[in-house]
């Protein structure tokens, strides 16, 4: 089995603590595969599950979340930052950055989450894609699969956001659209 790394994001965590007590026994068998962020405005559970697949690896954690309480609103893939695509590959920060800037290297992948000069944030799919094209490195398994997968998993959470919203009068004909 392969250990997928992806980010379940939560609704409002009033109580830290609490919540990641009811996670941590919700885990069962699993063990504690992930590490809960929060507070009163939202959060986050990355997780590091293994799993037969990227699907299966989310939609357990997805039920463990909820079962602890948790409102799960999204999901997404290993995103990463500069240090992060450093520590993986065994590179320097500043070898990675000549990576970003295209001083060493064409075609790095653009950011995923661009906020100013500082924050940057990567898939790590796309990453270790271009780390094996370019001869850099492996493709690591299972991470485009996670990518895939959460993209997918995070749309019908997407849906089920949207029927949980319509108006009762539209909601039949709403569900209707997303019906297989």
């Amino acid at each position: 089995m392969i250990t997928y790394w992806f980010e379940l994001l939560v609704g409002p965590v009033p109580d830290l603590d609490a919540a990641a007590e009811r996670l941590y026994e919700a885990f069962g068998d699993n063990g504690a595969d992930g590490m809960l962020a929060g507070d009163e405005r939202g959060g986050s559970v990355t997780f590091s599950r293994e799993a037969p697949t990227a699907m299966d690896a989310i939609l357990s954690a997805l039920d463990d979340a909820e079962a602890a309480g948790l409102t799960v609103t999204g999901v997404v893939e290993d995103l990463v930052t500069v240090a992060d695509i450093a520590d993986k590959t065994g590179k320097t920060v500043q070898a990675v950055g000549h990576w970003t800037t295209g001083a060493r290297g064409e075609g790095f992948p653009e950011p995923v989450i661009h906020r100013g000069e500082r924050i940057r944030l990567y898939s790590w799919a796309a990453v270790s894609a271009w780390l094996a094209a370019t001869g850099r490195g492996e493709a690591e398994p299972g991470v485009a699969e996670t990518a895939v997968a959460a993209a997918e998993v995070d749309a019908y959470l997407a849906v089920r956001r949207a029927l949980r919203n319509a108006p009762s009068a539209y909601r039949d004909r709403v569900a209707r659209l997303s019906a297989a």
